[in-house]
């Protein structure tokens, strides 16, 4: 982690993996990710690994982000 003066700090409060299925060797993959929203100074997201020939979801993981916003004062 670098510190930077007047930077908002980000930090990583939650991620997990859910691994569902599995891929084989040359299956085409699609991966789409999203923002879910946020409260406050906490965003979340989410990114589904998917098999773009069948639609079977691979894997799907989250993360959540606290954002510090450094005070003026």
């Amino acid at each position: 982690m670098v510190y930077e003066k007047d930077v908002p700090m980000n930090v990583s409060v939650d991620m997990s993996i859910s691994y569902l299925s599995t891929a084989n060797l040359n299956d085409e993959l699609e991966i789409s990710a999203k923002l879910l929203g946020g409260k406050g100074a906490v965003k979340g997201t989410l990114v589904v690994l998917k098999n773009k020939l069948t639609g079977e979801v691979i894997a799907e993981g989250r993360h959540s982000l606290f954002s510090i916003t450094r005070s003026k004062i």
